[in-house]
């Protein structure tokens, strides 16, 4: 009965606001902070980890300090407080947490942690110092996880302990494999290169047999080198473009500007098109200066995404392009790789690496698996859709998932007119959740050219978890594409994403909610942070309680109709978008500001019932594009548009569907407060909070840090 207790504290907390003013007017509150739900009393086996939380009300942004018997706990400042791993000194241990505002302080009650000691005989050690014929003692380690994790019987640990470890791990059912006591453990799918010598000038190279697809990486520590182009770039999304000169055509690119050499035989990325949404690859046929021949591979794109004039792109894949330090080419038919190191260092002297293993953990078929605090680098973790309840918890990912090509369009699009190249990785890039009952947590996943997490499967969780740099190829990629049904997406913060933060592409009780999103659609245009697309009836799914701001291309890139959203570009780059004739979306509760072209879209294509319920939500924005827009919908069914607390208004384009009470004195998102936390709660996860509606419809133009 502790959530009824909880309600009952709030509702007094908020009578009080009420009756000196605060709800309703612009008085000040000057009041200290109110707690909410006190942190919880947890009992942990060692190995486990522990999360304690409070929630706490306020007029003013909280301040957080929590502390251990007493002692406060350096940099432990957010709403809650996380421990990797307990171990037998925590238990007895006494955690509470000081509240505070400008007007005053509180300490929550303390909540006490009990750790037992986990049955020896069920834990098996691994470290790199070991050997696989040991016996898997501490004192005895395996050498390997893979070894460890076949040898393990169900409801059994691996206890790996610190080091890297370059394997695939495929392990057996009902195992968890977790790093000892929190230690740094590092699974790596990439390898030493060695054997350098000098090419010419500052070029090295090597004999090396690496992959001959597009999904070769080089990395020099922990550090993307750069496949060598023209123009030069080492940023994967602030990237240098070359811009289409008079005389491109479709198959041709003329460019004064171009790099003096033969192209013949490279590849072009191209960010270009009457109506750029998307990008497109193609190779270089012929070249000649200032002009080179191109061949996309289908016409069906064109023009929506082709080479025309104002146009961007830039050039790859030759040796001939390799100028600049951190730079490389690799010739698979010589089987030679060139890199110039940066710094001009003798590659040999450093700490150089080629991806070998797309995967740090195959859970393809698995069920039970529990993996935690692990680090993976250059490699990712896939499921399918026989897995059933794994639990992947504090996993540190990065550089999960690379291409450069997207390829011709698919046999079933044999002209590319359906653009089934810009979701050809949808569901094999990023980290892969499919099957059932599966959860992803804690988490922080990082520099994906497709998606940060592909969830394929149902009744799935992906909960608190920071996910950036994502789909820097600009297909139609996402910090999560939603391709199941039943799936709980909330409390993650997405940053940083070539097109939407989110992609929902299946719509039968998804549960998207106090998320925090934001920079999206960088290399897109006609998307949102959440985008849904397209003829999609949904039922029972609700996009509700997330924070939606300051989503934007990367412009100006280039001209108006030529890729970037400019001032004069009337396609959406919105916070949601429900697209292409998308009904049964309820979407209420968020909070939305600064996104560039309106802030909720619903656009319709057919006769079909639009069926669409748009309420309770607040968009402090007062830019000229600050709208909710509601377009080409001839049968607007069921659809409503209410309660939400906007300034900009309700635009209806071809449309009449129900609106009511939408104006800066709506009540708007009554579930959000200035204190309401969305997304991830550990470091890397804050954000700016948003602007305030004034009570005379102004906007406060200065908002607040996240806590």
């Amino acid at each position: 009965m502790f959530w009824l207790r909880a309600l009952a504290t709030l509702t007094v907390f908020l009578e009080l606001l009420q009756i000196i003013g605060c709800a309703v007017s612009s008085a000040p509150c000057n009041l200290p902070p109110f707690i909410t739900g006190q942190p919880a009393d947890q009992t942990l086996t060692v190995g486990q980890s522990a999360i304690f939380t409070v929630a706490g009300s306020s007029s003013t942004p909280l301040s957080y300090q929590w502390i251990k018997d007493g002692v406060p706990i350096p940099g432990a400042t957010n709403s809650s407080f996380f421990v990797p791993s307990v171990s037998a000194t925590d238990s007895g241990s006494s955690f509470s947490v000081n509240i505070s505002n400008s007007f005053g302080s509180l300490r929550s009650n303390p909540a006490s942690l009990t750790v037992n000691p986990a049955p020896t005989s069920r834990i098996r050690f691994v470290a790199p110092n070991g050997s696989d014929s040991n016996a898997g003692t501490i004192d005895h380690p395996y050498l390997t996880i893979q070894h460890c994790a076949t040898t393990v019987a169900p409801g059994e640990r691996c206890a790996v302990r610190a080091g890297t470890y370059r394997e695939t791990v495929t392990p057996n059912s009902g195992i968890t494999i977790a790093s000892y006591n929190g230690e740094s453990v590092l699974v790596d799918g990439s390898d030493p290169i060695s054997g350098w010598t000098l090419y010419q000038g500052s070029i090295y190279k090597t004999s090396i047999t690496l992959a001959t697809d597009d999904t070769n990486q080089i990395f020099v520590g922990n550090d993307m080198m750069t496949e060598a182009r023209w123009p030069n770039s080492n940023d994967l999304f602030n990237s240098s473009w070359a811009t289409e000169q008079k005389g491109t055509d479709l198959n041709h690119i003329s460019d004064p500007y171009l790099l003096s050499i033969n192209w013949e035989g490279a590849k072009v990325h191209l960010w270009s098109g009457s109506d750029p949404f998307g990008h497109q690859t193609g190779v270089v046929t012929a070249s000649s200066p200032g002009r080179i021949t191109i061949d996309i591979g289908q016409t069906g794109t064109c023009p929506s995404i082709c080479p025309t004039v104002g146009g961007s792109y830039y050039l790859f894949g030759t040796l001939g392009a390799l100028d600049v330090p951190n730079e490389w080419f690799y010739d698979p038919t010589a089987g030679m790789l060139y890199f110039m190191p940066p710094g001009g260092v003798d590659p040999s002297k450093l700490d150089v690496r080629a991806k070998r293993r797309p995967y740090a953990f195959d859970l393809r078929g698995k069920t039970g698996v529990t993996i935690q605090n692990i680090a993976i680098f250059a490699s990712t973790i896939i499921t399918d859709g026989s897995s059933s309840n794994n639990t992947l918890d504090r996993i540190n990912a990065q550089y999960i998932s690379h291409f450069t090509d997207l390829p011709k369009a698919a046999s079933n699009d044999p002209t590319g007119s359906n653009f089934s190249i810009l979701s050809v990785h949808n569901s094999d890039s990023g980290i892969i959740i499919d099957g059932s009952g599966n959860i992803l947590q804690n988490s922080t996943i990082a520099y994906s050219a497709g998606a940060g997490i592909a969830l394929e499967g149902i009744d799935n969780t992906i909960r608190n978890n920071l996910i950036h740099d994502v789909d820097y190829i600009g297909d139609y990629d996402s910090g999560i594409d939603l391709d199941g049904n039943g799936n709980t997406i909330q409390y993650n913060t997405i940053n940083n994403v070539g097109r939407q933060a989110i992609l929902v592409s299946n719509v039968i009780d998804q549960d998207i909610g106090y998320n925090n999103l934001f920079n999206s659609m960088l290399y897109s245009r006609d998307g949102a942070g959440i985008y849904a697309c397209c003829w999609q009836v949904a039922s029972g799914t609700r996009i509700h309680n997330n924070w939606i701001h300051d989503t934007h291309a990367l412009a100006p890139l280039i001209p108006r109709r030529g890729g970037a959203h400019d001032a004069g570009d009337e396609n959406p780059a919105s916070g949601v978008y429900i697209d292409v004739g998308g009904s049964g979306f309820n979407v209420d509760q968020n909070i939305l500001w600064n996104n560039q072209r309106y802030n909720i879209v619903i656009n319709g294509t057919s006769n079909a019932p639009n069926d669409n319920f748009i309420h309770n939500n607040t968009i402090p924005d007062s830019s000229d594009n600050g709208n909710i827009v509601i377009s080409y919908i001839p049968n607007c069914g069921s659809s409503r548009i209410v309660d939400n607390k906007i300034v900009g208004g309700v635009k209806q384009i071809h449309a009449e569907c129900v609106t009511s009470n939408n104006s800066p004195f709506a009540r708007g998102a009554t579930e959000m407060s200035t204190s309401s936390e969305v997304g991830c709660n550990f470091a890397g996860c804050s954000s700016s909070r948003p602007p305030a509606i004034l009570p005379g419809g102004s906007i406060n133009p200065c908002p607040v840090t996240q806590p």
